[in-house]
């Protein structure tokens, strides 16, 4: 009898174990699929920050050059994806940051263009040193150093 209440305790004891080993497992693989997750969306977002960085580069340089360019690019600088959200779900301090400041000084420049119903003509393109222009190009740089920084 004593040997068949070992053997029970054992058998129950192992079962126990085993359900308890395979629940930490099932939670530890849980955890790390959605850190995965999580990792891979982010850097879906920084693939999309950067690709938008390139495009206000080239509307900047339409901006201040080639009246014809900016027509085609249009007046007012859009984002080829909604980011707002994304980088509000899943960006980084740094990378909110830089992208709340680059939000900023794109809107002075929005301002400053509605205002002076800018540009106009050939003639009538802004000058690549205006404070303005200067801002968001220092926006853009920012924002691509902290894109850099936060997949690090």
């Amino acid at each position: 009898m004593n040997e068949f209440l070992s053997a029970l305790v054992g058998a129950v004891a192992g079962g126990l174990f085993a359900l308890v080993g395979s629940y930490l497992a099932s939670r530890w693989q849980a955890t790390h699929q959605r850190a995965n997750l999580l990792h891979e969306a982010r850097i879906s977002l920084h693939v999309d920050l950067i690709a938008d960085c390139q495009r206000r580069d080239v509307w900047l340089d339409a901006l201040c050059d080639s009246y014809r360019e900016l027509k085609q690019l249009g007046k007012a600088y859009q984002p080829a994806l909604p980011l707002e959200a994304r980088i509000e779900l899943l960006g980084l301090p740094r990378t909110k940051d830089a992208w709340a400041v680059l939000r900023d000084a794109q809107a002075e420049l929005r301002l400053l263009m509605d205002r002076e119903e800018y540009p106009t003509h050939d003639e009538d393109l802004m000058l690549p040193g205006s404070p303005e222009v200067v801002a968001v190009r220092r926006a853009v740089a920012d924002l691509r150093d902290a894109v850099h920084q936060d997949m690090r």
